[in-house]
């Protein structure tokens, strides 16, 4: 997700039109569905000119930590200008049943944990063939 909202800001769209949550933080511990109107709200309140005038971006990370977010999910994308990320590790977000509440509005994008070789590679340590003898 962080690696999305690198893309879109450096496609253009100002760090404040970005907006990222993570539902692991602590600080929103036993949050509830009629909870999360509150961050969209304190959003706009500090960012008045993006409701309605410009296109936002919202990523809620793991989100399947809310009991009964998907209703405020396809609120938030039939009545606000936002491009919405959910993300989740959880078996609680499993595709058939977000696409299921979602009615149409999910694409799935499964990511795999890298191979051995593929963390070498990320860190610019990858092995090179062996030699031929």
């Amino acid at each position: 997700m962080w690696q999305l909202l690198a893309d879109r800001h450096a496609q253009g769209t100002p760090r404040e039109g970005l907006l990222y949550i993570s539902f692991e933080d602590e600080r929103l511990a036993g949050m509830q569905a009629s909870d999360l109107d509150a961050l969209v709200e304190a959003y706009y309140r500090r960012h008045p000119e993006w409701r309605d005038q410009r296109h936002c971006t919202f990523f809620l990370d793991e989100i399947q930590t809310v009991p009964g977010w998907e209703p405020f999910a396809r609120r938030l994308l039939d009545t606000e200008n936002i491009e919405l990320f959910l993300s989740g590790s959880s078996a609680k977000l499993l595709s058939r049943e977000v696409a299921t509440s979602m009615r149409g509005r999910a694409l799935e994008a499964t990511v795999t944990p890298f191979s051995f070789r593929e963390a070498l590679r990320h860190a610019g340590r990858e092995p090179g063939k062996p030699l031929a003898t």
